[in-house]
């Protein structure tokens, strides 16, 4: 028998870290384990053995929040070797409209959001938060993980002043390039972020993530640039071209600004990849593709953080 009482659902917003974040699309969260399979001679693969989890939700924020940034993105000035979380939990409710929330005990930014900048569609991508078990606690101990909820109060977050839908025609600039000092996207950008988080795990249990690696990489197909100028700046053949040699030996900064407001800032990015297009209806120019690097002459220090946000 089925009955409408059991016919529940409805949309949620995020609340992490003192800031609310709405979506674009629906939100999921997942709570898979992780297990060890139990294997005999006799029987094969028999039960398995429960050993972790880490809760996975994901959601694709609407507004870009300059008061949200170092929430949505704190790997962009993180320190490698860094715990996250830290030494305190923070808690993050998923909200539903219909008095469900789900709350992630101890809870990190597990993949920040991919930016597609242009006209069309959010400039956001999908983003994920983490939930570990909380500080001290056990699997064996009640909410040590999440904490469910049915029939809690509502009410739509309020968007802040700072959030924009920031959907807009953006122009780049990549240092003094020949070609590239003011060329467009014949559609969008997409920036990518190459993140490594490696569990610190203790007795098979995943306590924190440390970081280990961050880079960026940023992608178009561009309008301006002729074929000779992207195979200069490629520099992977001709004079100066030779096996062994750095990318950011040829790197600038590569500033993307928007019409009405927002700036990316690609830090000592190198052009790593390139393409051209042959056919009626596609302009020559395929895809490009530029990477930040990090200059060791510098001893370490980037002089320009991989990614910047404003």
């Amino acid at each position: 028998m089925v009955t409408r009482s059991q016919i529940t659902g409805g949309p949620a917003y995020a609340a992490y870290n003192s800031k609310n974040i709405a979506f674009a699309e629906d939100s999921t969260v997942e709570t898979a384990l992780v297990t060890d399979v139990i294997s005999t001679s006799l029987y094969g693969d028999m039960d398995e053995i429960y050993r972790d989890m880490v809760v996975k939700a994901s959601g694709r924020p609407l507004f870009y929040d300059t008061a949200a940034l170092t929430t949505l993105f704190p790997y962009l000035a993180g320190v490698i070797g860094t715990n996250y979380p830290g030494a305190s939990d923070v808690a993050c409710a998923w909200n539903s409209n219909n008095g469900d929330v789900l709350t992630l005990t101890s809870a990190l930014i597990g993949k920040m959001p991919d930016l597609e900048l242009g006209v069309e569609g959010p400039v956001l991508g999908r983003m994920e938060i983490w939930g570990v078990i909380g500080n001290g606690e056990t699997a064996g101990a009640a909410n040590s993980y999440y904490t469910l909820q049915t029939g809690q109060s509502y009410s739509n977050p309020a968007v802040p002043g700072t959030a924009v839908l920031d959907r807009q025609e953006f122009t780049a600039a990549w240092g003094s390039v020949t070609g590239f000092t003011s060329f467009q996207a014949q559609d969008k950008w997409t920036i990518s972020h190459e993140l490594k988080l490696e569990p610190v795990t203790i007795q098979g249990r995943t306590r924190a993530f440390r970081l280990a690696s961050y880079r960026v990489m940023a992608k178009c197909k561009p309008l301006g640039p002729t074929m000779a100028q992207i195979d200069a700046a490629l520099d992977a053949q001709g004079s100066g071209a030779a096996g062994g040699n750095r990318l950011s030996t040829n790197a600038a900064n590569l500033i993307i600004t928007g019409s009405s407001s927002m700036t990316v800032t690609l830090g000592n990015a190198a052009l790593k990849t390139a393409g051209y297009v042959f056919g009626g209806k596609p302009l020559r120019n395929g895809e490009l593709g530029w990477i930040s690097t990090l200059n060791i002459n510098s001893g370490g220090t980037p002089a320009q953080a991989a990614l910047t946000l404003a």
